[in-house]
């Protein structure tokens, strides 16, 4: 193939069991589906591996898939919570400092070495903060704060309505 421009695939080609196109599924969510693992709390690591989770099933399952229940972004972000969830629910819930979440979420990079250690003493505080609150709770704050994702799309994700996502939203952000 001499063209510059990638193959692009339909939700089928994903899930008709090409593993090519599936792969190029993976590279298109991935990203995304790491990122609202971590804005759980959980590590880079923990993050990579419960994506690879969740890709797996994924693969596994992908005859089960049924688009006219959800689009094919909200059963796999769907299929990672549950994961997540399931994962929250082994590990002991942490104690955590009072914490404004606020400010880390309007924070800017830092640049020298004390306002960087600074942003990571934070990331720490953020983390064991997201850990305290109770998993549906880390969920809709991952979930909300994830580019990728629309108030629809993360209101399908959690199974209920526009309002509802707003409320537990707002109720989880003051927690």
């Amino acid at each position: 193939m001499t063209s510059d421009k990638l193959p692009t695939y339909s939700d089928a080609d994903y899930l008709n069991g090409d593993p090519v196109a599936f792969g190029a599924l993976v590279a298109r969510y991935q990203g995304g589906l790491i990122g609202f693992l971590g804005r759980m709390g959980f590590s880079q690591a923990e993050c990579e591996e419960l994506a690879q989770e969740a890709f797996l099933r994924v693969w596994k399952n992908r005859a089960s898939y049924n688009s006219d229940k959800a689009a094919l972004s909200t059963w796999i972000f769907t299929i990672a919570r549950n994961i997540a969830l399931n994962d929250i629910a082994k590990s002991a819930p942490s104690t955590v400092d009072e914490f404004d979440l606020n400010t880390l979420l309007d924070k800017q990079p830092e640049t020298d070495p004390a306002s960087q250690y600074e942003s990571y003493q934070s990331l720490q505080r953020l983390r064991r903060a997201l850990k305290s609150l109770t998993p549906e709770d880390r969920v809709v704050i991952a979930a909300k704060f994830t580019p990728d994702l629309g108030n629809a799309e993360v209101a399908d994700i959690l199974d209920c309505s526009d309002g509802a996502l707003r409320t537990r939203f707002s109720r989880a952000r003051q927690k």
